[in-house]
């Protein structure tokens, strides 16, 4: 009896448990479908009468991957090689994210010997185009210039010329890094700012003379690093960095044939902090301010509120100068190819255009080997295969589609969720507008009165930049994600 008992009691429960299941799964069904059906609706504003900065161009860094994969010649396609697939991918603006301009690295010569032991990594090693003083090879560094020629054949006519160290002959360290000397982290002396001025600048007449439309060149990069190790680097005083800037403009304007040519300074690595020591001693130089009214800077290690401080501390000091965003890629480990590093990228970028109003925006390395947030594209070294990331069609919502010369007028929405920058295009007269929605629901997105969205394209993690169908005046817009709309009137 005792064991029917239990049996029967057994049976009872079991009946009530999965009746019960079913009943909830039932009810959680039922209310996961009635949250689908639920979309938050967006109402976006834009006002063509409110304008700000003209784009110049949007970005990124052909170093310590181009001197490698610039080399890649087996097929990856039918039609194209592995290095001319990242090439479409970068530059083309029809199946890639048509960037519009390229930085290309003026080595400091670490690949070239064993000057530099502390460079262990050999994509961060770099040649110099120098054999002997004033005497050069200029067919050195073939797969880093493959790449750029590949930049310039795609249209791009904004080239940025950097170092991120003088070649090692000139520095106090005999490498392309320097080293604690009392305290001292600087690694070019001041005897020889003539020779690493005249280097840069014979490079740059070169590559002009080859075809290569040089929009700048950048002497300096983030001098407020000590630079020991691991890459090419050099640290500047602030003192530094303004006497060495004044040198290099007048052996500039010496070259009348580099007269179009920029100079991008101070390339300091980050908005706020570190930097501030270097913005006072520019500003208290007349001569620095005279000559330089655009600041290239490096956007690392900085927040909204930080651009947002450093933005008033100019208009304090009534520092008239135009913005740049030169370098920026997210410091965090682990390779990602999400939306969760693309949203970053994309918030990144709609801050330094809001807030700073910069009219260039360069990202960092556009391919990447390394267990890391870097690259728009990662790579293999051993097995050369490729894989783009969502970071790239993100990047791609602004590269592609806001092009040189396109003013950024006022946008907003009233869902704090919603990010929104827009532009004004000269040459087709559209309105493109970045959404981006942070926020974990769908949002459907009623346009401006007197438009209606001529073309929607859209990075989620369900597309790459994929054009999608528009309704009208509403567009529906997916959980974190990034998409650019086309209003036409």
């Amino acid at each position: 009896m005792k064991k029917k008992r239990k049996l029967s009691l057994m049976v009872t429960f079991l009946t009530v448990f999965f009746t019960g299941a079913c009943s909830q799964s039932k009810s959680e069904e039922v209310t996961e479908k009635e949250e689908d059906k639920v979309v938050q609706k967006v109402n976006l504003t834009v006002d063509e009468q409110k304008q700000y900065q003209e784009i110049e161009s949007f970005g990124a860094s052909g170093a310590w991957w181009a001197q490698d994969v610039g080399g890649w010649e087996e097929n990856e396609t039918d039609n194209l090689s592995k290095r001319d697939y990242i090439a479409r991918l970068l530059f083309d603006s029809e199946e890639g994210i048509g960037l519009s301009s390229y930085r290309y690295n003026i080595g400091a010569g670490s690949a070239d010997g064993d000057n530099s032991p502390k460079i262990t990594d050999p994509w961060r090693r770099a040649e110099s185009f120098e054999t002997s003083p004033k005497n050069y090879d200029w067919e050195k560094d073939a797969n880093a210039r493959y790449m750029l020629e590949k930049a310039v054949s795609y249209g791009i006519d904004d080239i940025y010329l950097f170092a991120n160290s003088p070649i090692e002959r000139l520095t106090k360290s005999g490498s392309a890094y320097g080293e604690n000397v009392n305290g001292n982290y600087s690694n070019l002396p001041a005897e020889n700012y003539q020779a690493f001025s005249d280097y840069l600048l014979d490079v740059t007449e070169h590559f002009q003379e080859e075809g290569i439309p040089i929009k700048a060149i950048s002497p300096i990069n983030e001098p407020q690093w000590e630079w020991l190790e691991g890459q090419e680097g050099c640290h500047y005083t602030p003192e530094e960095v303004v006497a060495f800037s004044n040198l290099f403009a007048k052996e500039k304007q010496k070259r009348k044939t580099l007269d179009s040519v920029e100079i991008s300074v101070p390339e300091l690595g980050e908005w706020s902090n570190s930097s501030r020591p270097y913005y006072k001693a520019m500003i208290a130089d007349k001569e620095f301010m005279a000559t330089y009214t655009t600041w290239d800077i490096h956007s690392y290690w900085s927040n909204d509120i930080q651009k947002e401080e450093i933005k008033d501390f100019f208009d304090e000091n009534k520092i008239d100068v135009t913005l740049n965003t030169s370098e920026w890629t997210e410091m965090v480990n682990g390779k990602d190819m999400t939306m969760n590093s693309a949203l970053v990228l994309a918030n990144q970028i709609y801050e330094d255009l809001t807030i700073l109003d910069v009219q260039n925006w360069q990202y960092w390395i556009a391919v990447s080997c390394y267990d890391y947030r870097d690259g728009l594209i990662y790579v293999d070294q051993k097995e050369h295969s490729i894989e783009p990331s969502k970071r790239l069609w993100a990047m791609g919502n602004f590269s592609k589609y806001i092009r040189p010369q396109a003013q950024r007028i006022a946008s907003e929405s009233d869902d704090k969720e919603i990010v929104t920058t827009a532009f004004a295009d000269p040459t087709t007269n559209e309105i493109i507008t970045v959404l981006i929605n942070n926020g974990l629901n769908e949002k459907e997105v009623k346009l401006p009165d007197g438009y209606q969205a001529k073309e929607v394209a859209e990075t989620s993690e369900e597309h790459d930049l994929e054009v999608m169908k528009s309704n009208g005046n509403k567009v529906t817009i997916p959980r974190q994600s990034v998409t650019t709309v086309i209003l036409t009137k």
